[in-house]
């Protein structure tokens, strides 16, 4: 609809004394014509027309009485003493909106929402009541609504710095950072732009990977930022996002020299020392952290995933649970409190907690947003649509609950990675791809449902892993013969291998070198055979020419591209040897015997638990796992053991 269609509904709403869905019209044309200048002239007249009188019940005295306090029995007292005038001022719209407000602090949130909403309709042009109630949306971890209800409060009063603050701050925690970022080109206008609008600003400008522009605009708007403890933690953050340690550290250390009770500084130096492997120092600085600001989430965080990757995992979900407890809308916690709950197949509490890694700051993949109801299992076959997310590891992962969906669906539709498109249509011939360019035709679509929420429908304990751990994908049965019939073996094992993770946060600490698998490698009667999906051609040469041993790679398959080949590969092979990567997932899913090699420390997943060192989630593979962090020699010496022993008979 154009701008001037949209006028004209808003303006047939008001006259059916609609408000509510005029202002919804209003907010809507600011989302889409933001620069409209006639909105707000539109707004006034409504406002002056419309807006009703908000009769002041209480005192200003008695209204401080009631926020004296959030001790609990207070605010009981003051939400029966609000319930007793409503009962006999039924229509009194400040008594509804302040029992909004208390039953929100009562952590009665249902309630809250309820008053909170009544309010709004009583009075629709009181700014106040929108702003409460995005709060307690907001504290309720329903974003989305919180944003939906703060753009009511702009619309409003679209000159109130507050308000942008808030939509750029609920927006960055919503992941729309260029929305973020254009809510704060005007903040940052303000020669007298406070501390907390630079702070928030650089923090979206960093999860938009803009760090030069957080050190420039520091150095240009900073005034004597050399002297400012809490820009030089700036600062040191985003050379801290750059990898380059040694600078951040320097900013963080001078940021404490100023102030000694930056509790943040102390937490991000304890991060340069996490990165750089010095673990001592890294939960030494933790501690300083947690010393002056008790509670500080970050730092709670770190030493709870310094706990996690040492394999403490009840001390790592003590720890995240302490984390919640004292911090708001902590998305990182939650969502590291699952991976820490799935792996000690704590299903339940895992599973509910894994919902929040859509806000978590270290989770990437896009959510999608499509208005369709989010799929449940009933009698009603649904059409759903499947989307998929995070790596394609991941995505092998889930995959396996394809089978699981048949009885409950009509018809199933997946978005995801095409290089998996044959691999999948082998075993489930009646699904049907779509693009995201497919999401707006009529297919009858009536439920959805990201690819990692399929666990929570079936998995609720082990006895589902115990049942379904075999094989649920299969390779190309003539491509298989056809490569294995042309590989000249001569009678040797055939021996997949697989050493490198590509992942952009967490690939070195799951990779290995070959130079490392060198005692494996020496092992004779091996064909050892090249699945890695990057260039590995300088390496191979060099190990080859080094030690005389050859890591052979089939050139008509591209191992990137190409995934329905690579299974074929791994499925042709005797067995494979593998770390963390998409390969382990593939082997798993066809059943190939597999020997994982596995890191201790930041680089082992959730999923990768094991009984009597066989994976949870894929029976045929074999997990061998670090003793100490950074130390491949046990591990390898285990595994040439183990393989010595199998091609020796």
């Amino acid at each position: 609809m154009t701008a001037e269609e949209l006028f004209n509904k808003a303006n047939k709403l008001f006259s059916e004394k609609n408000y509510l869905g005029g202002l919804e019209v209003y907010k809507n044309i600011f989302l889409m014509f933001p620069k409209n200048i006639r909105l707000y002239d539109e707004i006034k007249k409504k406002e002056k027309k419309h807006k009703k009188t908000i009769y002041q019940t209480y005192s200003k005295i008695e209204i401080e009485e009631f926020f004296k306090s959030e001790n609990p029995d207070h605010i009981t007292k003051v939400i029966n003493t609000l319930t007793n005038v409503l009962n006999r001022k039924r229509n009194d719209i400040l008594t509804i909106s302040l029992l909004g407000n208390f039953y929100g602090l009562n952590n009665e949130i249902k309630k809250a929402i309820n008053f909170q909403k009544l309010a709004i309709q009583m009075a629709p042009f009181e700014n106040v009541f929108y702003l409460n109630l995005s709060e307690t949306f907001r504290k309720n971890d329903q974003l989305e609504e919180a944003l939906s209800i703060l753009y009511f409060s702009k619309i409003l009063s679209p000159k109130d710095g507050l308000i942008d603050h808030k939509l750029a701050k609920l927006n960055t925690s919503l992941k729309n950072f260029k929305k973020s970022d254009l809510i704060y080109s005007d903040l940052i206008k303000d020669k007298n732009i406070n501390r907390d609008i630079i702070s928030s600003y650089c923090d979206n400008l960093i999860k938009l990977k803009k760090e030069n522009e957080v050190i420039e605009f520091i150095e240009k708007v900073g005034k004597n930022y050399e002297n400012d403890d809490v820009l030089q933690s700036i600062l040191g953050l985003a050379y801290y996002k750059k990898k380059q340690f040694d600078i951040a550290k320097s900013f963080l250390l001078n940021s404490i020299s100023l102030n000694k009770d930056n509790s943040n500084a102390f937490n991000l130096l304890g991060d340069c020392y996490l990165e750089i492997k010095d673990f001592e120092n890294a939960k030494i600085n933790y501690n300083k952290s947690l010393q002056i600001t008790p509670y500080n989430k970050m730092a709670l965080n770190n030493l709870a995933s310094l706990n996690f990757f040492n394999g403490d995992l009840i001390e790592a979900e003590n720890t995240y649970k302490l984390s919640l407890k004292h911090n708001e809308n902590n998305y990182d916690a939650k969502y590291n409190l699952a991976q820490c709950q799935l792996a000690q197949s704590n299903f339940l509490s895992g599973w509910r907690n894994f919902e929040f890694r859509w806000l978590a700051n270290q989770f990437h993949s896009p959510k999608l947003k499509k208005n369709i109801p989010k799929f449940e299992i009933n009698m009603e076959k649904k059409n759903l649509l499947l989307w998929s997310e995070q790596g394609l590891g991941d995505q092998i992962l889930f995959l396996r609950f394809l089978r699981d969906l048949e009885p409950f669906i009509k018809n199933l539709y997946i978005n995801i990675d095409i290089r998996l498109h044959k691999i999948i249509k082998r075993a489930y011939p009646k699904i049907k791809f779509l693009s995201k360019n497919d999401f707006n035709k009529n297919y009858k679509i009536n439920a959805q449902m990201p690819l990692g929420d399929l666990g929570s429908l079936f998995v609720k304990d082990n006895s589902y892993l115990t049942k379904n751990s075999n094989s649920y994908l299969s390779s190309d049965p003539n491509l298989t013969k056809q490569l294995k019939n042309n590989l000249k073996a001569n009678n040797k094992y055939i021996c997949g291998l697989s050493w490198i993770s590509k992942n952009d946060d967490i690939g070195t600490n799951k990779s290995i070198s070959l130079e490392i698998l060198n005692p494996i490698l020496s092992i004779k009667n091996i064909y050892f055979l090249d699945l890695q999906y990057n260039d590995t051609a300088d390496e191979r040469d060099k190990f080859y020419n080094k030690y005389g041993i050859k890591i052979n790679k089939i050139e008509e398959i591209d191992n990137f591209n190409d995934l329905n080949g690579v299974t074929s590969l791994i499925d042709m092979c005797d067995f494979i040897i593998t770390v963390s990567n998409t390969n382990a997932h593939i082997s798993g899913s066809i059943g190939k015997e597999t020997f994982l090699l596995l890191p201790k420390g930041k680089g082992k997943l959730w999923y990768w638990s094991s009984l009597k060192n066989r994976s949870i989630w894929y029976k045929s593979i074999h997990i061998i796992q670090q003793n100490t962090i950074d130390l491949w020699d046990d591990p390898i010496k285990k595994l040439k053991k183990i393989i010595e022993e199998k091609i020796n008979g």
